[in-house]
This record gives C-alpha cells, sequence and structure tokens, in this order.
C-alpha cells in the first residue's frame, strides 16, 4: 500500500473540482500572468448525504517541549493578542486567527503560481504560517 505522502494510482474515474477555469502547475506554464487563476482547497468536504458529518479520527494532542521555539512562537503571538485585549485562547479569536492565516497562505500559493515568489522561498514561508497557525494549540 502507497504512503498516504505518495499520490494515488489514476483510476479512471475524473472527479470535478470546484466550477472555474483550471490551469496547468506553475513549473509547466509561461510568464506570470498568463492562464487562469487558480484557487487551491485545501478543506475536504467532509459531509455525505443528507448534511451527516462522516467520523473523524481524533487527532493526537499535540506535545510542544516547554522552551521549544514552538513554545516561544506562540507565547509571542498570545503576548500580542493579549496587548490588544483579547486571547488565542478563546475559541472564537483562535477560529478567526486561523482563518486569517489560511488567508494568508492562499495568498502565498497563489504567489507561488503566479511565479512572484519560488518554490524555496514558498516553502520557507509555508513553514513560517504553519508554525503560526498552530499557536493557539500550543498555549
Amino acid at each position: 500500500m502507497p504512503s498516504s505522502a505518495e499520490p494515488a494510482p489514476p483510476t479512471g474515474i475524473h472527479h470535478t473540482g470546484p466550477p472555474g477555469p483550471t490551469t496547468t502547475p506553475p513549473a509547466t506554464q509561461s510568464g506570470s500572468g498568463s492562464g487562469s487563476r487558480v484557487i487551491p482547497f485545501g478543506r475536504r468536504n467532509t459531509r455525505t448525504g443528507r448534511g451527516r458529518r462522516t467520523p473523524q479520527p481524533a487527532q493526537p494532542e499535540r506535545v510542544v517541549a516547554p522552551g521549544s521555539p514552538e513554545q516561544q512562537l506562540a507565547e509571542t503571538a498570545e503576548a500580542w493578542f493579549l496587548k490588544r485585549g483579547t486571547s488565542l485562547t478563546d475559541e472564537t479569536t483562535a477560529a478567526t486567527y486561523r482563518a486569517t492565516l489560511d488567508l494568508v497562505q492562499l495568498m502565498l500559493d497563489g504567489s507561488l503560481h503566479e511565479q512572484i515568489v519560488g518554490e524555496d522561498e514558498h516553502r520557507h514561508l509555508t513553514g513560517m504560517v504553519r508554525g503560526l497557525r498552530d499557536a493557539p494549540d500550543v498555549l
């Protein structure tokens, strides 16, 4: 059985994506402004018929070592929010924070697609956004 990190072999079944134009990956596209724009959707629909959700496996509890870079980043982000009278431990604030960082990631993905940033820069910035996005879970 292939690793979950490897793409599955083609099955002959074509699943259509969201409505709208599609493009080829940035490596095969010429020029930064050519072709249609792509909006990647990272969230898979977990609903089945009649609005019922499919069971999702429990996520393992994340353990971060005290004093680790992840812990320090989470504390820095929390201090930033505390100065503004809110906290990342508040579920509504954390949800809005994550949604904002998802939008930042969408911008980075679009910048990669439009060849505004290269693969290395995209990977580096994506790692930084992921570290920030995990901050509420670390606190």
